[in-house]
């Protein structure tokens, strides 16, 4: 008779053949091509339970099929959330029912369908931040240029084809690069302001008293008491109207004020498009007119607060300067709405008198007041300068430190509404409504990447938001604008403009199947505190960095989730290169040329279905649906065949069915109890320790004490100690059960041969 170690040994000694030589079979070949065809159409526990070749096929994969005919029993396994310790899967002392749920996903840990998760909410709020934080840098970028450039204009229309020039000039004064009208522009920047009969003297001046006519024509008519609410409210329109184009003309006659070109376009010999003094007018225009004033826009102010101040001689000069007047409130933070009155007031008094009136009111306005040498007549003090030195210095160095606090605190409360708002959207014709909640969060979502509310209609960011930014082809991506395709990624809107699930680089599941057995692995052989803290720490930054990561580059690059993820899949970091798991990674497991399916290892082809990439690395446009991803199919296809080789040798010897099942669980195990909870792995180590039978029936703390005198459950991550427990169990299970080895029948009357002889005659027969 075959022995055991005779049979196991045909089996192991090349484990791929083998595994390859059963599913060759044309029954197993059938199965496992019906598994895969039809396992992806499934999208319930009850669609699973009621077909019964898939059903039966995951039952055998996992060792199972003995519970073939309790369908509500593994209805419960199957519904059990594995990250909660309580539940159902977690409860049962045998590890194959928690491998059996976690190979599917029947709605216990499927990502749920939200408008934005916490992480996507982070990043938009960080991009959001980092875009006012660029602002500055493109500012200065943008002005460097101009800078550079506007010497070499020859001619007007030279501004005009330098499309960057241009629109640098353009957002200076107000006006649209979109629809402006090129001859009017054009008439404007030829204009000699100082030239009665030029364009803005002979054209616009005209317009401009007309408008001034009708603005005032306009305010008495509003003053007339028994004006209706509505005839006030078209009357109030037509003043702004009114005043709208009267700044606009404003804007240019200062636009024609800035350029040197003749009426025909040229430029005289020897005269440049723009001297100094209108270069800079028109770049620090350009700075101070953005909606937000920058660092760059608070240092000129600076500047000009130094090089104005001294020519200030009595204090209406001072109020009459808008933007010194402002400065000096930012300065001493007193709020920008206090009156002129109020600040006159308080720069009159007299600071050396404690027992004043002054002294009643805020430490702001009696700091501001003590930064100024002003007598009760608004004249500067005799003997001193409107400021001293240290007063300057004070003010200038407050207005630096409080220019942008007003900002800083509106985008607090941007943020804060906007955390308080995304959550009540359901749908989005609730975030494209003009309901305010809406409108607040929509125009933070615009500004957040950098796109004002102008340039795009509620129909088209409608279209951008349903179609899918991951595909090439969409509307989206399109429209070439990186802008767009960036904040329909920071939402889970669905193709029919319903809230959907998130897409991430990995499931839900997968994310948490991937924590789970890193924490387990990180911590088997160290179980201090300290280890634990450290493993959980890796486990929520993997989690976090994978909701946000969207190429199989950004993982690449980021040598911590590697670890993460190798080691959560029995891979050592040390041993793949970056190439390798690249290639891995971007595997299509449906090629059987692909890299993943042409390695031995099972594992290869595990970490690729962990994942929802495309060939170039990118997260593919249509995420699956299906109640098991295609690691989980690969991995219960391969223990289906693993399954298959384990009974066939099992029909040659027990022995070696067992040995090959303990030499598969081995690393698996983390408890004694996975061992007494699963009889055949009990059964091994019973023989294998020479444990009487009896002993099954003692309680389960006696047994396992028993069982730990013999077997330290670390060890079995060793490879060596585990075969060395294989080769002492094939030893003793055949002697045990009669089995004898030919080469063994020369000590046919001895039967007190030991262990460490029959492991002897085992290696030189094998060797």
């Amino acid at each position: 008779m075959i022995s055991s170690y005779q049979t196991y040994t045909f089996y192991t000694k090349d484990i791929n053949e083998t595994l390859s030589r059963a599913a060759s079979n044309s029954i197993v070949s059938r199965e496992q091509k019906y598994y895969r065809d039809t396992i992806g159409s499934i999208t319930s526990i009850d669609e699973f339970l009621a077909n019964d070749r898939i059903y039966a096929y995951a039952m055998k994969a996992y060792g199972l099929e003995e519970m073939s005919y309790a369908k509500a029993f593994v209805r419960k396994v199957l519904e059990s959330d594995l990250t909660d310790t309580s539940s159902f899967a977690n409860l049962l002392t045998d590890t194959r029912y928690k491998a059996l749920a976690a190979a599917f996903d029947f709605g216990g840990t499927i990502t749920s369908e939200i408008v934005q998760t916490s992480s996507q909410m982070d990043a938009l709020i960080g991009t959001y931040e980092q875009t006012i934080a660029d602002n500055d840098a493109v500012l200065r970028q943008e002005t460097a240029y101009f800078t550079a450039v506007s010497g070499s204009f020859a001619e007007v229309d030279d501004l005009f084809r330098n499309t960057r020039a241009r629109d640098y000039v353009f957002t200076t004064f107000g006006i649209d690069p979109k629809t402006f009208d090129y001859a009017t522009i054009r008439s404007v920047i030829t204009s000699n302001v100082a030239d009665p009969n030029s364009y803005v003297n002979a054209v616009l001046a005209p317009q401009v008293n007309d408008w001034l006519t009708q603005i005032d024509d306009l305010n008495a008519q509003l003053a007339n008491p028994s004006n209706t609410a509505a005839q006030k409210e078209k009357l109030n329109y037509l003043i702004t109207q009114y005043t709208k184009a009267v700044d606009k003309a404003d804007s240019f006659f200062n636009l024609a004020a800035s350029f040197n070109f003749n009426a025909d376009g040229t430029l005289d010999p020897g005269v440049e498009a723009m001297n100094t003094a209108q270069r800079k007018l028109v770049t620090e225009t350009y700075v101070l007119s953005q909606p937000r004033l920058t660092s760059t826009g608070a240092l000129l102010n600076k500047q000009y607060y130094e090089e104005t101040i001294s020519t200030i001689t009595n204090l209406e000069d001072l109020l009459n300067d808008s933007r010194l007047s402002r400065m000096i409130l930012t300065a001493y933070n007193v709020p920008l709405t206090t009156s002129r009155a109020d600040v006159r007031w308080a720069l009159q008094q007299d600071t050396s008198d404690l027992s004043g009136e002054l002294y009643t009111k805020s430490k702001e306005i009696i700091a501001l007041a003590k930064a100024f040498n002003f007598e009760s007549d608004g004249s500067i003090t005799p003997g001193m300068d409107i400021q001293n030195a240290d007063q300057l210095f004070t003010t200038t160095a407050l207005y630096i430190d409080r220019y942008n606090d007003a900002d800083e605190k509106a985008d607090a409360d941007a943020v804060a509404k906007y955390k308080l708002y995304i959550g009540l959207t359901s749908s989005l014709d609730d975030f494209l409504s003009r309901e305010p909640a809406a409108v607040t969060i929509r125009q933070f979502a615009l500004k957040a990447f950098n796109i004002s509310p102008d340039e795009v209609s509620l129909f088209k960011l409608k279209q951008v938001f349903t179609s899918d930014p991951y595909d090439p082809q969409s509307y989206v991506n399109k429209m070439k604008d990186d802008r767009f395709v960036q904040m329909a990624k920071a939402f889970n809107f669905a193709e029919d403009g319903s809230i959907s699930a998130p897409r991430y680089a990995q499931s839900e599941s997968e994310i948490t199947r991937i924590g789970t057995a890193y924490y387990a692995a990180a911590t088997r052989l160290d179980k201090s505190d300290s280890n634990k803290e450290a493993a959980e720490k890796e486990v929520s930054y993997y989690r976090t960095q994978l909701q946000t990561l969207e190429t199989v580059d950004d993982i690449l690059s980021d040598k911590r989730l590697i670890n993460v993820l190798l080691k959560a899949e029995g891979l050592d970091p040390k041993e793949m290169t970056t190439e390798t798991l690249r290639a891995i990674l971007v595997s299509d497991l449906d090629d059987p040329e692909s890299f993943a399916n042409l390695q031995n290892n099972v594992n290869f082809r595990k970490l690729a279905g962990s994942f929802n990439f495309d060939a170039n690395g990118i997260i593919q446009s249509t995420a699956s649906k299906s109640v098991q991803n295609e690691r989980g199919m690969v991995e219960t296809q391969h223990l289906y065949l693993t399954q298959t080789v384990e009974q066939t040798a099992g029909e040659e010897s027990v022995g070696a069915r067992l040995a090959l099942y303990f030499e598969r669980m081995a690393p698996t195990l983390t408890s004694t109890f996975d061992i007494l909870g699963d009889d055949a792995l009990a059964q091994f180590i019973r023989t294998t320790f020479s444990i009487p039978e009896e002993t099954a029936n003692a309680d389960i703390d006696a047994q396992k004490a028993m069982i730990e005198r013999f077997l330290d459950i670390d060890d079995l991550i060793d490879p060596e100690k585990v075969d060395t427990l294989v080769r002492r169990f094939l030893a003793l299970y055949d002697v045990e059960n009669g089995i004898q080895d030919p080469l063994l029948s020369v000590f046919s009357g001895n039967s007190s041969i030991n262990f460490e002889t029959v492991a002897t005659l085992m290696q030189l027969r094998s060797a």
